[in-house]
């Protein structure tokens, strides 16, 4: 898999990272910031990827700005933060950023005040609570048959944020769709992810499959937060944390990671040991759809890990 980094390529066209060390040095002078997806890239299920704690932190040790940006809103940025650092993951608390995160910013920025309808983990609820914004107790998962008729709605609730559900029901379905009859409620997703990678080859249904039932079943389309879109990183942009056009953003699938970096002009690299293939990436470049090149990574590589070999501290 050596192949030059200058070799010319059609529009949206994706390399194949060159794997020698002039080849991912002459790469990483482009790039001051790094940007990783947490699922997928840096570790599945709890579980850290082979290779992907260490060479997280040899580009870290090398100068390399680096921030987790995942969709998963189960857990709170905190709760995130912990996580890596039990994984030896050399990152700061405000280095995380995550759609549950970004749904709260937004709210705030709304000037919302009433109460929100949570679907999804304690994350969003942690979240929403930081920054003033009460939410109803988490529904707990449904036993009853006769659930339609004990569903109670309180008044004050003003928008229905949904996220990845591992209880996900038809009660939680029916509660949100009734509180969306209301056109003054919002309707917000931390995410659209339609899976996440737990296993070479096996998937589990992610946040986009919650909102789609909620959005089929109410008539109503949600704000998404999370990736691709830009809001997930707008405030480190705005902050001047970043460059766009020297960060990388590193991910596993191609309809949130890299068209989050195709619509923030960031640089991408896809790796394949999450969703998203490099068969998705050839299928995508000859597809005649013409917004399906902004799915298309710059570069690509099987794992994270591959860059190891080549990289060295800065002080070295």
């Amino acid at each position: 898999m050596n192949l030059a980094l200058n070799r010319k390529v059609a529009k949206g066209g994706c390399q194949l990272l060159g794997l020698n060390k002039y080849s991912i040095h002459q790469y990483l002078k482009t790039i001051d910031t790094i940007l990783y997806d947490a699922d997928g890239v840096l570790w599945q299920y709890d579980k850290p990827i082979r290779g992907a704690v260490e060479t997280f932190n040899a580009l870290r040790a090398m100068g390399k700005k680096s921030y987790i940006c995942t969709n998963n809103s189960s857990d709170s940025a905190f709760a995130v933060w912990k996580k890596a650092k039990c994984m030896d993951l050399l990152v700061a608390k405000d280095e995380v950023l995550t759609s549950g995160q970004a749904t709260a910013r937004y709210l705030s920025e709304q000037k919302f005040k009433r109460k929100v309808y949570a679907i999804g983990g304690q994350g969003i609820v942690d979240e929403l609570k930081l920054v003033g914004i009460s939410c109803l107790p988490l529904d707990p998962p449904n036993t009853d048959s006769d659930f339609i008729n004990k569903i109670v709605l309180d008044r004050d609730v003003g928008a229905v944020v949904v996220g990845m559900d591992k209880d996900f029901d038809a009660q939680k379905i029916t509660k949100a769709t009734w509180y969306l009859r209301d056109p003054d409620v919002m309707f917000v997703a931390t995410n659209r992810d339609l899976a996440y990678s737990v296993a070479p080859g096996r998937m589990i249904p992610g946040a986009g499959v919650m909102v789609a039932a909620i959005q089929a079943a109410s008539l109503r389309a949600p704000y998404t937060c999370g990736k691709p879109k830009p809001h997930l990183c707008s405030n480190v942009i705005r902050q001047g944390l970043l460059q766009p056009e020297r960060t990388l953003m590193v991910g596993d699938t191609m309809s949130t990671d890299i068209q989050l970096g195709y619509n923030c002009s960031f640089q991408t690299l896809l790796v394949g040991t999450g969703v998203s293939s490099y068969k998705d990436v050839l299928a995508a470049q000859e597809s005649s759809d013409p917004f399906k090149y902004q799915e298309v990574p710059h570069k690509f590589v099987s794992k994270l890990s591959h860059l190891l070999p080549f990289l060295c501290s800065r002080n070295r």
